[in-house]
């Protein structure tokens, strides 16, 4: 198997129809197909809108190297893209070899099938690695997202996201850690996304307010309070332009069923939880109407962890669900499934 369209071609017996098949498949296999199938060794994430009866995905892949391949960056505009590649190959290289991570996200289910998308960059604090570990800089994260929004060439604007960020990581609650920063060059407003872990139920509210989130505070309250006792975990996802924060505001959520775990093990639970621990949690999204049945039920079908046997060799799979996220704009709520994937060769003493 070569291409990502090979492996994913011989795991669609273990994809539920439900999640991904048919034209949102075909989409995904058109966009991501041609991939080395060795993209898989690290985690792929499908992102699935779960009141959507369509079975499709947006699709997220991770690199761990120094550099970025250009081809996972190509979208309409090839000199954006190689524009873009040596500002992310730097930002990889100034990080020791085990702390070298970022995540390229596809937007597949938004668009016209016939454009091929830039993917937003999604860069990870070191911070989210180790308790010691770095946390961002607002001036260095600037930068390096400005080349992500096509900013890099204008000081003033590099300045003004410069002053967003240090302005949203000094109303931050005590304790608070941004875990994630991205930016999707092919959504307007171009904006930056932060994601903050380590942030208490009860400290939500002052946030948005320091924030000055444009939201409805009473409705993210009612949300909190309506899932505690399946998911009192979660991180808070939320967009800033210079004029301040956009409405649109996610939580990326965990089942309590997950165990008593910092945000760092939360990060990584989608390797250890089942179908069990999640099914609490995912009923109540169906009892919300955030959540059709059926991708209910496909859904608590994807976690598996097994031995594949083939002509190619043997591999290990591993599948989980990462984390579910409920967003918030305007008082419109959503829900999506973000399901994680794993397929890697075993070397042979371990087979």
């Amino acid at each position: 198997m070569t291409q990502l369209r090979d492996l994913l071609e011989a795991l669609q017996p273990r994809i539920p129809e439900s999640l991904l098949a048919g034209r949102g498949r075909d989409r995904l296999l058109r966009r991501v197909g041609d991939f080395p199938a060795a993209v898989a060794a690290n985690l792929c994430i499908f992102e699935v809108q779960l009141d959507d009866p369509e079975p499709a995905a947006d699709f997220s892949l991770t690199v761990t190297s120094s550099q970025v391949p250009h081809r996972y960056l190509a979208g309409a505009d090839e000199a954006a893209a190689t524009s873009l590649k040596p500002s992310l190959d730097a930002w990889l290289a100034s990080k020791p070899e085990s702390y070298r991570w970022l995540m390229l996200e596809y937007d597949l289910i938004d668009i016209p099938e016939e454009r091929k998308a830039a993917p937003a960059i999604n860069l990870r604090s070191d911070a989210s690695l180790a308790p010691d570990g770095a946390t961002f800089e607002p001036a260095h994260l600037a930068a390096t997202l400005g080349h992500v929004l096509g900013r890099s060439d204008s000081r003033r604007e590099r300045c003004a996201l410069t002053r967003t960020l240090s302005r949203a990581f000094a109303v931050l609650p005590s304790g608070a850690v941004v875990a994630f920063a991205a930016a999707f060059p092919e959504r307007a407003p171009r904006s930056v996304r932060l994601v903050v872990a380590e942030v208490a139920a009860a400290q939500a509210g002052p946030f948005l307010d320091r924030l000055r989130w444009p939201g409805s505070i009473p409705t993210v309250l009612d949300v909190l309070s309506e899932l505690h006792d399946v998911s009192n975990r979660f991180m808070m996802a939320f967009d800033v332009v210079p004029e301040g924060a956009l409405p649109r505001l996610g939580f990326e959520i965990y089942p309590n069923d997950a165990g008593e775990r910092d945000f760092r093990g939360l990060l990584s639970a989608w390797r250890t939880t089942r179908s069990s621990h999640w099914r609490g949690l995912i009923n109540r999204l169906v009892e919300m109407g955030l959540c059709s049945q059926t991708k209910a039920d496909g859904l608590l079908s994807w976690p598996k962890q097994c031995i594949l046997y083939g002509a190619n060799g043997t591999y290990e799979l591993r599948m989980g669900i990462n984390h579910i996220k409920i967003v918030v704009n305007a008082e419109r709520l959503r829900a999506k499934a973000y399901a994680g994937l794993r397929c890697f060769p075993l070397a042979p003493a371990k087979r």
